[in-house]
């Protein structure tokens, strides 16, 4: 069991999350920037108390995961699309993850409505002991009641100190995990849901906006052993945008100092994510802790 205090850093971090929720829905409007729409969320995660515990993603229809703008995005949100909108905050490395899914096309508002349903009755059941794979047999089944199909190469995750994604996979799907929760463990539940024709699989694209630290050893310049210092000092093992590092002003070669950490494999990049077919994608999320008689949803 972890301490009292570990409880409150998780608890003040789920709150941070909560409160931002609200406000998402106001930020998604048709010709808005999405670098705006990035850097607000990420601030407001700083004005509340909190740092961002990665990159905030925000998905446009097909794209599914994994893009964060790049400092010179100029992408707009376009008229008719369901726009995801994945972020997270820590407080001293310990992490609530949670993501909003906003439809500017009425059409599409029902599979919102269908991903936050399988998430809601995945969190009602979530209790230790209880066999992952129950949870994605339960949400699979939700959203094929409701007409549509899950990604089945997308899950949630347990989250650890300064690590988003570590230990058992929480399925979208049945048959594919082991393992069974435990009191005190933190997990992000995410169901994504795209249409009955898709695949219902996702593929990497090849570029990558976000970054984490993979290894110290390789660097060779001065600039490119400060950079990794940095990197490890301000973000751990965390990811960060690619963005992020142009605030920093002691850089002279930026673009060819952090191109030969990515070439040495010092950091790797995510790749972004897209649904195979090009079928609109729409994600809910809340990071819960497991109680003894149940689970407690950090971040509602």
């Amino acid at each position: 069991m972890a301490s009292d205090d570990t409880y409150e850093y998780y608890g003040k971090a789920g709150r941070i999350v909560a409160q931002i929720r609200k406000l998402v829905p106001g930020l998604i409007q048709e010709g808005v920037k999405v670098i705006d729409v990035c850097e607000k969320v990420e601030s407001k995660i700083v004005e509340l108390g909190g740092m961002p515990a990665f990159p905030c993603n925000v998905g446009i229809n097909e794209t599914t995961a994994h893009y964060t703008s790049p400092s010179e995005d100029t992408s707009r949100i376009p008229n008719g699309s369901i726009v995801k909108v994945d972020f997270g905050a820590h407080i001293n490395g310990f992490i609530a993850d949670s993501a909003v899914t906003v439809s500017l096309n009425p059409r599409l508002t029902p599979m919102i409505w269908t991903a936050e349903e399988a998430l809601r009755k995945a969190l009602e059941i979530i209790r230790p002991g209880l066999s992952i794979s129950e949870v994605g047999a339960l949400i699979e089944a939700t959203i094929e009641r409701r007409g549509f199909k899950p990604i089945r190469n997308l899950t949630g995750h347990v989250i650890e100190r300064y690590t988003v994604h570590t230990g058992l996979a929480i399925p979208n799907v049945r048959g594919m995990a082991g393992g069974k929760f435990k009191v005190g463990q933190v997990c992000a539940v995410e169901p994504f849901v795209t249409s009955k024709p898709a695949r219902g699989e996702v593929k990497d694209q090849d570029i990558a906006y976000i970054f984490r630290l993979s290894k110290r050893k390789g660097p060779e310049t001065e600039e490119e052993k400060n950079l990794i210092s940095y990197i490890e000092r301000e973000y751990k093992t965390l990811p960060f945008a690619r963005r992020w590092l142009a605030r920093i002003d002691w850089l002279t070669k930026p673009d060819t100092t952090f191109g030969k950490l990515v070439t040495s494999k010092c950091v790797s990049g995510y790749p972004v994510l897209v649904e195979k077919t090009g079928e609109p994608v729409a994600q809910a999320e809340h990071t819960v802790l497991v109680r003894e008689d149940g689970c407690e949803n950090l971040t509602a």
